[in-house]
């Protein structure tokens, strides 16, 4: 019906929000920051990111229990190797390295959107500091 589709376009422009919103709080945070893809035409509920030279398994390890995060893209589901679509966009390796998928959802809250910042902030710093120092 056409309720449900307007409805269904509310919830997708309020979820891009969010999006946005932790994408610009991430972009503020961590140096370095690539988001990946193009950001006019993506799923709403999806932010691609990476941290060049910081590889995603060392933060996925750390944040799996913390946050709904994977490597890859939307569609190919259990594959650890980097995303084709990744591939595609030419990206160089270490940012292919290092991207991260972190989906969003309608019942996504704003404090959910603050301590994902922070959890993945934090844990930037640490991995970064093991690395380069």
């Amino acid at each position: 019906s056409d309720l449900r589709q307007l409805e269904m376009e509310e919830d997708e422009k309020a979820i891009a929000s969010k999006r946005d919103r932790l994408q610009n709080l991430l972009l503020d945070k961590i140096p370095g920051l690539v988001i990946n893809g193009d950001t006019t035409s993506r799923l709403a509920g999806n932010l691609h990111i990476s941290i060049p030279d910081i590889p995603n398994s060392a933060v996925i390890a750390r944040v799996r229990s913390q946050l709904a995060i994977s490597t890859g893209s939307a569609c190919s589901s259990g594959v650890e190797s980097p995303s084709h679509v990744l591939q595609a966009l030419n990206l160089p390796s270490e940012v292919i390295e290092g991207a991260l998928r972190i989906g969003l959802g309608k019942f996504t809250t704003d404090e959910e959107i603050e301590r994902a910042t922070e959890i993945l902030v934090t844990i930037f710093r640490k991995i970064h500091q093991a690395m380069f120092t």
